[in-house]
């Protein structure tokens, strides 16, 4: 087991390492995919314009949150990843050539999913209408692929964006499939401009072009939207509920081991309608409101919240208040991949509140989280175990 000072990465992407610097960063970055990701990500990040950088001093309230997202280039706005540690220690698995590509394979625009191993399903996918699948975590700049008429660009900054073509005309509603996996979230621009900010393990199934009075998607996990206004509804699809809205920002959490699905009002007016099970009951959000589903009870409710609990992940970061570590650690488990053990009960009812960056290796946040709540993390590859403090 290797660590890799974080300094060395920094100065890495301000073209200012040592030959000896250098030798040990390429070391580091060929010792496995995980490695190449990290690097990648950081790299995106670093090379956002300086408008954006400046714009990361500013204090993150819900309304200057908001300024950023409505960006009139719409990139994603996320916290820089090196603002909270000085060094991060990051582990260095022993590979066996996992980021080992041919010349040919990294010019490929998308890399075809039918090539990967079947037994590596934890990857960020585009389905396409046809059927196919494409993996998306490649450290190319852009990449280009044709769909019922609408060019699909990929960008290692902006994520996919839809770009629908004057000239041809599709025939029918065909649909597209974007799916995250375990410790990644994506950007996407939809064909009529709406941004859609999809978070962990989540998958989204949209048109490629939308037609007739009604934008509808269905969503399986979390994700942010920014719906662009052009004067028809838009509707989010989770299991018996929808989320209608025609210009507006929100966030809507459905991962299927929560007790409940989640909306939350940033900006704008929604209608979250339920019909299940007999229960057929709506009603509308305002800003910085909250509607609860209750899967268990069959109860929908709202409530007013701090839209930024519930949004701060869009911004790079795990934020809780007054949370019970189960619920906690069930979050942080999604992103990192592992399984959560306790072994006295009675540790899930804890309360805690803080704010942790999520690019941080899960030692660090495992450290972290120690440190304020007086329990005892143990990991063990894919598992970590939770104990009172000796």
């Amino acid at each position: 087991m290797k660590n890799l000072d974080l300094d060395i990465l920094r100065k890495k992407l301000d073209g200012k390492l040592t030959s000896f610097e250098e030798e040990e960063f390429q070391e580091w970055l060929m010792a496995s995919g995980e490695n190449s990701a990290f690097f990648c990500r950081m790299k995106n990040y670093h090379e956002k314009s300086m408008e954006e950088l400046r714009l990361e001093s500013v204090p993150n309230t819900t309304d200057l949150f908001m300024k950023r997202l409505n960006r009139k280039s719409r990139k994603a706005f996320i916290s820089k990843m090196l603002q909270y540690a000085a060094v991060v220690i990051l582990p260095l698995t022993i590979g066996v050539g996992l980021w080992i590509y041919s010349n040919n394979q990294m010019n490929q625009s998308l890399v075809d999913q039918n090539q990967i191993k079947k037994e590596d399903l934890n990857q960020t996918v585009l389905i396409t209408s046809n059927g196919n699948t494409y993996e998306l975590e490649s450290g190319v700049e852009q990449a280009v692929v044709e769909d019922q008429g609408v060019k699909i660009r990929k960008y290692l900054r902006a994520g996919l964006k839809y770009e629908k073509q004057d000239t041809v005309k599709t025939k029918s509603v065909v649909y597209n499939t974007l799916r995250t996996s375990k410790g990644d979230d994506y950007q996407i621009e939809l064909s009529d401009g709406t941004i859609v900010y999809l978070n962990c393990d989540s998958e989204l199934k949209y048109p490629v072009s939308f037609r007739g009075q009604d934008r509808r998607v269905e969503l399986r996990g979390e994700a942010f939207f920014d719906v662009s206004k052009t004067g028809k509804r838009f509707i989010v699809e989770v299991n018996d509920m929808e989320v209608e809205v025609l210009g507006t920002q929100f966030n809507v959490m459905a991962y299927e081991n929560e007790n409940s699905i989640q909306t939350t009002l940033v900006s704008g007016k929604v209608k979250v309608s339920i019909n299940s099970n007999g229960v057929d009951k709506s009603l509308m959000l305002e800003p910085g409101n909250q509607a609860n589903w209750n899967l268990k009870k069959g109860t929908l409710e709202s409530k007013e919240v701090d839209t930024n609990l519930y949004t701060s992940w869009v911004n790079g970061y795990f934020r809780f208040e007054n949370q019970r570590l189960e619920d906690i650690l069930r979050t942080i488990a999604r992103w990192y991949d592992i399984k959560v053990f306790y072994q006295n009960p009675d540790l899930k009812n804890k309360r805690l509140s803080g704010k942790l960056n999520k690019m941080e290796g899960l030692e660090v946040i495992s450290n972290m989280i120690e440190k304020i709540s007086n329990v005892e993390i143990e990991m063990n590859k894919k598992a970590v175990v939770v104990s009172m403090k000796k």
